[in-house]
């Protein structure tokens, strides 16, 4: 935990709620359930804002390959026998085996952004970003892995298996954004002016 944040809690008085004035100070909202907290309307507003970058990415994946594929202009000069196969597998393969990584290096943007933004404890603020990442990736793989893999002939989507997939790696992801905003919120200094 930083230092300003031990002096934060320990002081008894003072306005920590003011936008510019440091972390909240642990109160009773410590004792609510998870469930209790992610009906705040705070936490829902931001969990829809995380979910919509996630499927507005995973769209965009999944359009670039439709795309590509209407404009049927080969970028890769592959020769040999089944190497043209090879070149649209590999592409139609970011966004579908991709995505994940994808999600989690959104994970970090999005928890560093609660982190720094989100007037929560740190208790809510990690719940939101796990729930957002976590609903996010799940809807971003879905949607790129549908999109990218209709451009493929004689391939389809396990539903099942992408559902399972998605769940799990969802889960770290949102460990990832979970774990951002305790790091930027108690591992991370307080910025301070340098002297002149």
């Amino acid at each position: 935990m930083s230092d300003s944040n031990i002096e934060a809690e320990g002081t008894p008085a003072g306005d920590t709620d003011a936008p510019g004035q440091g972390q909240p100070t642990q109160s009773t909202v410590d004792e609510e359930s998870i469930t209790d907290l992610l009906t705040e309307p705070l936490t829902q507003a931001y969990v829809k804002a995380i979910v919509a970058l996630y499927a507005l990415l995973g769209a965009g994946m999944g359009l670039i390959v439709i795309f590509a594929d209407i404009i049927d202009e080969s970028f890769l000069d592959a020769s040999g026998p089944g190497m043209g196969d090879i070149t649209a597998v590999s592409f139609v393969g970011i966004p579908t085996s991709g995505a994940p990584h994808i999600a989690a290096v959104l994970a970090l943007l999005v928890g560093g952004y609660l982190a720094l933004r989100m007037a929560a404890d740190d208790k809510q603020t990690m719940i939101t970003g796990a729930a957002g990442a976590l609903a996010g990736t799940l809807l971003l793989w879905i949607l790129s892995a549908f999109l990218a893999v209709s451009q493929m002939d004689n391939t389809s989507v396990e539903v099942g298996g992408l559902l399972i997939n998605g769940i799990v790696l969802g889960l770290l992801v949102g460990g990832i954004a979970a774990g951002t905003v305790y790091i930027m919120r108690n591992l991370v200094p307080d910025v301070q002016e340098p002297s002149a």
